[in-house]
């Protein structure tokens, strides 16, 4: 219940004026104490703890608000200002081609300082996003610090930066990046340049698959992943967590650890994948719930899946709202809520007329698929009703394509020969994902568009309905049916 009114608090006043979110916060707080005061503590539990989760998200909310809008950087934005900057990376710069065709780099930052007309340095921490149309950006790594000469612009309504700034020259390094991003870069690095003897379709596959690294896959694969539903597989989010961490106890239990050190090695392995694939949201809930997972191995205690994805869901909305309207981190809640919650029923009675192996791996790619059919439609609209095929027959191949992967990643750094074996096993994997997305990407009804938006949820909300009301109906048919046939 906190995780969840926290969540919606945060969504609903990401736009809002500062005031507002007060005005939730103290509105809440003043009707959880009420409850409190009167002792009603059975009927009041839910009460108190959906109030604290909006005071908390509400409260949340209003500080990053006013800390994005009232900085140096975004008062320098408002008037359109030429500023000297001091940037940390956040991400990869990435290249992409505007609406006009012209290419342009995409930086996402921190201004930790910004200077107007040779002034001193003003501290502020302030996210941006640059656009720069030339320069030496690309192959910067995460949290280099640069200085820049660029001319800020105010961002638009619901963006969820200080300034948009535009580069008017190269960005001139300060030290270099921290250690651990050096190493990253260099195992991203190496896992590129194995797979440079791959297949097209292969070469571009396998980095997205083990790294979320897309950048050289074919725009028509990246078509056809979409209307099929698999581009999940190049989002690294919980599944490849979860291999990874897999199999680094699993080799462990080989070698003979103990089940705490088994549990604290695997910790350790855990942070240092959300590094080398990038923390986006999905990364960021799978590496928060596997960590207390691990911790609770590490105490001897089980762990419920349910309160874990509740606790993840609240520490992560509390400590960066505006995931609160991330469709990314949206769809990564809702997806293992279903798995947890509504696979396991499927499952039970799919296994009545089919193996239970091949229940479980048609149940669970279904309920996360009708989990994420509402959150895709009203943030793309985008259907894809051969989803769950799709998932399905590219299950098989999912995780050897993963763990070869991060094998040729890893000995690629080492030894580059040694590299050659995993990447083609890798490539092959990969080959069967591209061959299951062309195929059926080519069906009729594939990548079916609809309306975005509050339109698309109602038809999606009318459509599932119709549904129900329709199964209900042929249920109570066939059990007056099953009723009428029995002798009296």
């Amino acid at each position: 219940m906190p995780a969840a009114s926290a969540w919606l608090t945060a969504a609903l006043l990401q736009n809002q004026p500062v005031r507002n979110g007060v005005v939730v916060a103290l509105a809440s707080g003043i009707a959880a104490a009420c409850v409190l005061v009167r002792r009603r503590w059975r009927r009041a539990l839910a009460v108190v703890a959906a109030g604290l989760g909006c005071a908390g998200g509400a409260i949340a909310m209003s500080t990053h608000l006013a800390a994005l809008h009232r900085g140096p950087v975004a008062v320098a934005a408002r008037s359109s200002a030429s500023v000297e900057l001091q940037l940390t990376l956040v991400r990869d710069p990435v290249n992409v081609r505007a609406s006009t065709g012209r290419a342009l780099t995409v930086i996402d930052a921190t201004a930790t300082a910004v200077r107007r007309n040779d002034a001193a340095w003003v501290p502020d921490h302030a996210p941006v996003t640059v656009f720069a149309v030339a320069g030496h950006w690309l192959g910067l790594l995460p949290g280099q610090h640069v200085t820049m000469d660029a001319r800020l612009r105010p961002p638009r309504r619901g963006d969820l930066v200080a300034a948009v700034a535009f580069a008017s020259d190269d960005p001139t390094p300060i030290g270099r990046p921290p250690r651990v991003q050096r190493w990253a870069g260099r195992v991203r690095n190496a896992l590129r340049d194995a797979c440079a003897g791959l297949g097209a379709d292969e070469r571009g596959l396998v980095p997205g698959l083990v790294l979320g690294d897309v950048a050289a896959m074919p725009p028509d694969l990246t078509t056809a992943f979409r209307m099929t539903g698999l581009t999940h597989l190049n989002a690294v989010s919980g599944a490849n967590c979860a291999i990874v961490v897999g199999a680094v106890l699993a080799a462990l239990r080989w070698a003979g650890a103990r089940r705490r050190w088994r549990a604290a090695l695997a910790a350790t392995a855990l942070p240092a994948f959300v590094v080398l694939v990038r923390p986006s949201p999905s990364v960021l809930r799978a590496a928060l719930m596997g960590a207390l997972v691990l911790l609770a191995e590490v105490l001897g205690r089980r762990s419920a899946t349910v309160p874990i994805l509740s606790a993840t869901v609240l520490t992560l909305v509390l400590v960066d709202p505006f995931l609160a309207r991330s469709p990314g981190f949206a769809m990564s809640v809702a997806a293992t809520a279903a798995i947890v919650l509504v696979a396991p029923g499927w499952t039970r009675r799919l296994a009545r007329h089919m193996p239970h192996p091949l229940a479980a791996a048609v149940a669970i790619p279904a309920a996360a698929q009708l989990a994420c059919t509402p959150i895709l439609v009203a943030a793309f609209g985008q259907l894809t009703p051969l989803a769950v095929p799709a998932n399905l027959l590219a299950a098989p191949a999912v995780a050897p394509a993963t763990l070869a992967g991060i094998a040729c990643a890893l000995l690629a750094v080492m030894s580059p020969g040694a590299a050659a074996l995993p990447a083609q096993v890798a490539g092959l994997a990969a080959g069967w994902l591209a061959i299951v997305a062309r195929t059926l990407s080519a069906l009729p009804g594939a990548g079916l568009q609809g309306p975005s938006g509050f339109s698309g949820i109602a038809l999606v909300a009318g459509v599932g309905g119709a549904g129900w009301f329709v199964v209900r109906r042929l249920r109570r048919r066939r059990l007056r049916a099953m009723l009428d046939a029995c002798p009296p």
